[in-house]
């Protein structure tokens, strides 16, 4: 089953990348960390400090739908503050979002300490719609925001300082951050303790409880003896017998070729209108536009006619945007993969249904940001404490 096609830009770069082996023994660990993409990555850098942890991927690591990530990292959720209230309280989301301001300073720290050989940068973030039938849902969201002390603006279509046009906008300074989520990853696992214990093209194919524990088989019919399983596998359920954790989509992005055009603060864009697309721009002068959502099933493998469709859709609706990069730049780049989302836009993160099995899935457009603060979740699960973000990212919640 295929869960990214075509060329992921992030994945295109002159960094050298540190090659990790499959794993060819039996071996015990505390914790087996199953995915190697983006979640597992930040799950092994922060349990390999005080655990033996095992981490394995079927492939080669931060090339599942980890490379497909546009990493606009926002503090808002995908919805409305006006639609969570249906499936959360108002303090809830307050949470939520002052969650999402944690996680920039979070991964900060990881810089400060690491390096920046991910590109991460701070932004402001601009949510916009330019349907009259939308504008209300804005300034609802805006005097939320403001209600609860959040930092933001309110532009209208009378003083825009965007070269698109908008009936309303929400400007937050401080609002973001973006990163190369490929390099991001791979930043985590060279990073972590445990560099003789991560493996690549590594299946688990079967997974059962055992007397003390766990035993995982791989693909190679090599035994992983573990305490606790972490599922952090993206959204490939094959392990699940491919129930539905949660909804997937599959969401499609364009790269344009590079272009002196900029706009106000270089701001992370989220336009609400249906169908919503996103944007930002990259360090190479590049624009990253994506959107044009559509279910994924794992019955259906992702059509390369449809995608192609959804990319011209893509391209149309950049170029309606900006009418003066028509002559200017081309598409240089064109990907889609998928993701998951749920009720209230928070990742799958906590006990499972199954016993010693934690589920550690980031769903939404906020998954990098589901992960970074997800982990400390999972770090008080294992040392038996409560945490209070615990029943929104609840695996067995409704």
């Amino acid at each position: 089953m295929e869960y990214v096609k075509g060329m992921p830009y992030f994945c295109q770069t002159d960094e050298k990348i540190k090659s990790y082996p499959y794993l060819d023994a039996d071996v015990k660990c505390d914790i087996l960390i199953v995915g190697g993409g983006i979640d597992g990555a930040i799950a092994n850098y922060y349990l390999s400090k005080k655990y033996d942890v095992v981490l394995v991927d079927r492939a080669k690591l931060g090339y599942g739908c980890t490379s497909c990530a546009t990493a606009l990292l926002e503090y808002q959720l995908d919805d409305f503050a006006s639609d969570l209230l249906k499936v959360m309280s108002e303090q809830e989301i307050v949470m939520a979002y002052q969650m999402g301001l944690s996680a920039f300073d979070k991964i900060e720290d990881f810089i400060s300490k690491h390096g920046n050989h991910c590109h991460f940068l701070r932004r402001p973030t601009f949510l916009f719609t330019n349907s009259i039938f939308s504008k209300k849902d804005i300034e609802e969201e805006y005097d939320f925001r403001k209600k609860h002390n959040f930092d933001c603006f309110l532009f209208t279509e009378n003083d825009n300082p965007f070269p698109f046009p908008i009936k309303a906008g929400i400007y937050c300074e401080n609002g973001g951050c973006e990163l190369n989520p490929y390099l991001f990853t791979r930043q985590m696992i060279d990073g972590a303790n445990n560099q003789d214990r991560i493996f690549e093209h590594t299946a688990i194919v079967s997974i059962k409880n055992v007397r003390g524990g766990i035993e995982a088989t791989t693909n190679y019919g090599y035994k992983i003896y573990c305490k606790k399983v972490l599922f952090a596998g993206g959204f490939n359920f094959e392990l699940f017998d491919n129930k539905n954790l949660c909804e997937r989509f599959i969401t499609y992005s364009i790269v344009t070729s590079p272009c002196d055009y900029s706009w106000k603060g270089k701001a992370l864009i989220h336009d609400a209108t249906s169908p919503y697309h996103y944007l930002r721009t990259l360090p190479d002068g590049r624009i990253i536009f994506g959107g044009e959502d559509i279910p994924f099933t794992w019955q259906t493998p992702i059509d390369e006619k449809v995608a192609n469709k959804k990319y011209e859709a893509l391209e149309k609706d950049f170029f309606t945007l900006f009418p003066d990069l028509k002559d200017k730049v081309k598409i240089d780049y064109k990907f889609c993969g998928a993701f998951g989302t749920t009720t209230n836009n928070l990742g799958l993160i906590g006990q499972s249904e199954e016993e010693n099995i934690l589920l550690f899935i980031s769903c939404g457009a906020n998954g990098i940001i589901n992960a970074m603060k997800g982990i400390e979740i999972i770090e008080d699960i294992l040392e038996g404490k409560s945490n209070k973000l615990e029943k929104l990212f609840l695996p067995t919640r409704e």
